[in-house]
């Protein structure tokens, strides 16, 4: 395994660590050959029922029922507003924008498997933080340590052991394949990031392990008032006959003809109710009675809008999200309260910092087998959610405090440039005029400590006062 050697410049970073040049991480011998089908469930109930993977039934939820789908693409969302990457030199600090196209091509070129570039590797990442417990990847580096070849996402539930190791000060992440000895990850160039980590435990959470059994419970009770519906929702007719009037009607009384007699007219007045349409009339002797049951005429049945009202809010609470975005606010306001927002965006910035770590280092790999002397930044893009007007009102904000700490000199007109519109540095530097409402403070409080007038008359020409002159309204 070769150490990755300074081609250009030496790495003030002080990243000196091993870059692998062998895939370490394997593919799952099931996921090899993929065949595409869109076959129907049946029966989601039982589907979940059988897995006894947490994962599996996690999946099963998120992709075949309407809540998990419609939480899943929530948290989605509004994760993945795009990225910012920027690149300062590792000596100075300084802001460099030569190679933001060699690396929009890089960004562009990796991820082969979803052919998305590293938008889709983002997404993939934040589907495994919500549904895997963390996320990981696996950055592919050739053998002449000159190129990043592809960045791999590794699913996090295929680690199968996590071992600590003394002499390393670390835990060992174990993937398994089948018919073959474990391997520590961390050998390679891998990174990952649990999802809300216990103390003291290296694996994630799983987010919606709570709503396995909510769901489980939910389809249970839609099952079963589906079977109510079907057994005495539908209006059926009830058809009794007198039998000792029956019997006393006919001239035999045995019991041979008296069999045969009732079996011809149970099949006469099985037809003859089959073949009623909806506006025919009954018509019948004394011994016959005819009543309808079912259909909400004599009341049977039992009303499920009370276990609805109780399953509902802890589906909502299962997800982790409020009423209003699940679409299971039945009564008051249908707006989203900031309070409410808030607590949701900030589980996902949550999940947010975790890509963002993951992502600053594949830059930095990419920078340090290139021999860039540059280290990377990644900022998400804030959640959209104000007014463009609120944005640009902050943008001027930031920029008239740029401004006022260069002119007070605590920062530089370089840096200034730098903060405010992200460039390398100013255009020019040339200051003049930025000065003059610090000039009118100054002449304005001398005035007041003096007690005097500080209007100032005009000097005539070729007098001693007009280089003065000319110097302040340079300034």
């Amino acid at each position: 395994m070769p150490v990755f050697s300074r081609k250009k410049t030496e790495n003030s970073y002080g990243d000196n660590e091993v870059i692998a040049t062998e895939r370490v991480s394997a593919i799952d011998q099931s996921m090899e050959h993929i065949y595409v089908h869109n076959q129907r469930t049946t029966d989601i109930l039982r589907k979940i029922n059988c897995q006894s993977d947490m994962v599996d039934c996690i999946d099963t939820i998120i992709s075949e029922t309407p809540d998990g789908k419609m939480a899943y693409n929530i948290y989605l969302r509004l994760a993945n507003q795009g990225i910012k990457v920027t690149w300062k030199n590792a000596t100075t600090g300084r802001p460099v924008k030569r190679y933001d196209a060699e690396f929009r091509r890089f960004c562009s070129s990796i991820g082969r498997n979803n052919s998305s570039g590293l938008d889709g590797i983002l997404d993939t990442l934040h589907g495994c933080s919500i549904a895997r417990g963390g996320m990981a990847v696996e950055v592919l580096v050739n053998k002449d340590v000159t190129e990043v070849e592809d960045v791999v996402v590794v699913d996090p539930a295929s680690i199968v052991e996590f071992e600590w190791l003394p002499e390393k000060k670390r835990y060992a992440a174990y993937q398994q394949a089948p018919g073959k000895e474990k391997k520590d990850l961390y050998d390679g160039n891998f990174f990952y990031v649990p999802f809300e980590p216990r103390p003291g435990h290296p694996e994630g959470t799983l987010k919606f392990a709570p709503a396995v059994y909510i769901m489980i419970q939910y389809l249970q009770l839609i099952q079963d008032s589906s079977a109510v519906l079907h057994r005495i929702g539908y209006p059926r007719y009830d058809i009794s006959i007198d039998r000792e009037t029956f019997v006393n009607s006919l001239h035999d009384k045995s019991e041979s003809y008296v069999r045969k007699a009732s079996n011809e007219l149970f099949r006469e007045i099985k037809n003859t109710v089959a073949g009623m349409g909806s506006k025919s009339d009954f018509l019948h002797f004394n011994e016959v009675t005819m009543q309808a049951i079912g259909g909400g005429v004599n009341g049977a049945g039992i009303d499920v809008r009370a276990w609805f009202e109780v399953l509902d809010p802890l589906v909502v609470n299962a997800f982790q999200l409020t009423p209003v975005l699940m679409g299971r606010l039945n009564s008051g306001s249908y707006s989203l309260g900031s309070v409410e927002f808030k607590i949701v965006t900030d589980t996902v910035d949550s999940m947010r910092r975790g890509s963002k770590r993951i992502l600053e280092e594949i830059a930095r790999i990419w920078a340090r087998v290139h021999g860039y002397n540059i280290v990377p930044k990644v900022e998400h893009n804030p959640i959209d959610w104000e007014k463009e007007l609120d944005k640009l009102e902050a943008q001027l904000k930031e920029m008239q405090l740029n401004r006022r700490a260069e002119e007070y000199g605590y920062i530089s007109h370089d840096d200034a440039a730098s903060k405010t519109m992200g460039t390398e540095g100013a255009d020019n530097n040339n200051s003049e005029g930025m000065y003059e409402y610090l000039n009118k403070d100054f002449r304005a409080t001398q005035s007041e400590d003096t007690g005097q007038d500080n209007t100032e008359e005009k000097p005539e020409e070729g007098t001693q006062n007009e280089p003065q002159q000319q110097s302040r309204s340079n300034s």
